[in-house]
């Protein structure tokens, strides 16, 4: 069976709460806030439906997962790009969604005068059309790039490194979509984010036998020509990224 372009298929999560920083007024910046969201996927669920396979379908409890680790790292100032980067980075890790739809509520963005403020949007997987770049290590695969934050796929082939860096400015969360890795030396478990500040050393080594797939978001000061060192094998030779 082939993936439909339009379905009439969906997954919902409903009421998702994350605590985190969000607003631009100084309050807001000083103490994390409610947020309630309202995703709907759309994908055809024919697939999983005749398989039995999770991997034929969109697993829920890794959305809510990937969602709640994105919101708490970013500290968004707008709940429009808020939304934008959830959707980038949705259709470019579950490659079987074919359109959504987010709400994002803030409940005290209008205390005392309305129960709640919100927005909404609704994308296809066209809104955000496929950008790859070759890399040394395989390839990096961009799913939004602006002046506020980097949201990419690398996609290390298997028996490539990136070799240990650090970078000199900027912040970046990343987690394991696909594959055996090693991060600094030591396997990534299924769905362990990390959070790094600038100054700190990572590296990593695809130890399998297949492409293996990492997210990266990167935030500001974001500098978009971000360099790495790649290797065959490992080394012990510190390199620093250009950024």
């Amino acid at each position: 069976m082939s993936q439909k372009k339009e379905t009439n298929d969906y997954i919902h999560i409903k009421g998702l709460c994350v605590n985190c920083i969000t607003g631009f007024f100084p309050e807001e910046l000083q103490r994390k806030q409610p947020l309630i969201i309202d995703l709907r996927l759309g994908l055809n669920l024919s697939f999983a439906g005749r398989s039995g396979r999770i991997l034929d379908t969109c697993d829920y409890d890794r959305v809510t997962d990937e969602v709640i680790a994105l919101m708490k790292f970013r500290k968004y100032r707008l709940l429009e790009n808020a939304a934008e980067e959830i959707a980038a980075m949705l259709f470019g890790i579950h490659k079987n969604i074919v359109n959504l739809h987010i709400r994002i509520k803030k409940p005290r963005a209008l205390k005392g005068r309305a129960h709640y403020a919100a927005i909404e949007i609704s994308r296809t997987r066209e809104d955000f059309p496929n950008k790859f770049e070759k890399s040394a290590f395989g390839e990096t695969e961009i799913l939004l790039k602006t002046r506020l934050a980097g949201l990419y796929l690398f996609h290390i082939d298997a028996g490539m490194e990136i070799l240990l860096h650090y970078h000199k400015k900027i912040r970046e969360i990343k987690w394991l979509v696909t594959g055996n890795v090693l991060f600094n030396d030591n396997p990534i478990t299924a769905f362990t984010h990390n959070i790094w500040s600038k100054g700190q050393y990572n590296s990593y080594r695809n130890i399998g036998n297949e492409s293996a797939t990492i997210f990266f978001c990167y935030t500001p000061p974001f500098f978009p020509e971000h360099k790495v060192i790649v290797k065959r094998t490992r080394t012990n030779e510190l390199a620093s990224s250009q950024s």
